[in-house]
């Protein structure tokens, strides 16, 4: 019976320790101060409100920022020229096929080779000549960059993939001609 007793206190005292509790500070008359709850409360909403700012924020950029400004210049010349489209459209050609076998490593390597880089490096020249074809393209490059980032595989759809590569060969076909040049691939 003793034993029991000693470990019911045992227990009673460990839950309900003096030395658990911060001591209390007389505080000045006419001054309140906040529990350490509500601060954490209000500390916390604070985060969740800047860090949903900023996502929303970032979210209204749609991919690699607006198409307002120029895509960023990538390394590699712009070879702006009928044989440079002529190029880029087997190139795009090429990494159609590779997406139609389901190779992604040949696709990534294709698509970020010269292809890529060809689609940023061109856009100034565009945009001199046709505003709104530049801004379409900028934009599909976009969507293109996000479709090409590595997702899980189990959420990378080949098919959108394969659509928006071949959504953006028509137009850098459309582009060459707006810039003077012959339709690439016939």
């Amino acid at each position: 019976m003793i034993a029991d007793l000693s470990g019911e206190r045992i227990a009673q005292n460990t839950l309900f320790s003096r030395r658990r509790r911060a001591r209390r500070r007389p505080q000045p008359q006419g001054k309140y101060r906040l529990p350490d709850w509500v601060w954490g409360l209000a500390i916390g909403m604070l985060v969740l409100i800047v860090g949903g700012g900023v996502f929303f924020v970032t979210s209204l950029g749609g991919g690699g920022g607006g198409c307002d400004e120029e895509l960023p210049p990538l390394p590699g010349a712009a070879n702006v020229t009928a044989e440079g489209f002529q190029t880029e459209d087997d190139a795009l050609a090429e990494t159609i096929g590779y997406l139609n076998q389901g190779d992604l490593d040949n696709t990534f390597a294709t698509f970020y080779g010269d292809v890529h880089a060809f689609t940023h490096n061109i856009d100034p020249e565009v945009r001199a000549v046709d505003e709104d074809i530049a801004k379409e393209l900028c934009e599909l490059v976009n969507e293109l960059e996000e479709e090409y980032d590595p997702p899980p595989p189990e959420q990378r759809s080949l098919a959108r993939m394969a659509s928006a590569t071949i959504e953006l060969r028509e137009l850098l076909r459309d582009v060459a001609e707006v810039m003077g040049f012959p339709r690439p691939g016939g």
